[in-house]
């Protein structure tokens, strides 16, 4: 089965790498989900922007696959230019990342989630609050993790 992990937060996670300037990642085994279903990665993963490049998820699902001789999907769903409050609980980014992962969970296990922010929540009298709006047990209404295997499983926060 398809190890998935959910790609969310803003543009670093989006990916603004320059796709010229890193070694070209050719595996087999690395997936992403467009319109519902698994194709083989190509870049950009995560196309939210006319100017999308590599983040830090093609070389990790790289290195978790050779790692555990799995497949790896990403679950693209980073937005560039959000703030954490953005992705609260009945919001359209949330709702999203929660629509595609339950799309991703009929054909892989939720391994993880992805997350990278920060620009936008760095400002004084936000970056203070950040730890607390980052505590995965604030997650639990997200309806992802209940009855999946990874239910306990790890959040990788970079």
């Amino acid at each position: 089965m398809i190890h998935s992990f959910l790609m969310i937060g803003q543009s670093n996670m989006a990916g603004r790498g320059s796709i010229e300037d890193v070694p070209r990642i050719d595996n087999p085994h690395l997936k992403m989900l467009r319109n519902g279903r698994w194709q083989r990665m190509l870049f950009p993963v995560n196309p939210d922007r006319v100017f999308s490049g590599v983040s830090l998820a093609e070389s990790f699902a790289d290195a978790y696959q050779r790692d555990h001789g799995v497949d790896v999907g990403l679950i693209p769903c980073a937005d560039g230019g959000t703030q954490m409050d953005q992705w609260k609980a009945g919001g359209l980014l949330f709702d999203h990342a929660v629509f595609q992962t339950q799309l991703a969970l009929r054909t892989s296990s939720l391994a993880g989630v992805l997350w990278h922010q920060g620009e936008s929540d760095s400002l004084p009298g936000l970056a203070e609050a950040y730890r607390d709006k980052l505590d995965p047990s604030s997650w639990a209404g997200w309806g992802i993790f209940s009855g999946n295997r990874s239910a306990n499983g790890p959040i990788i926060n970079w």
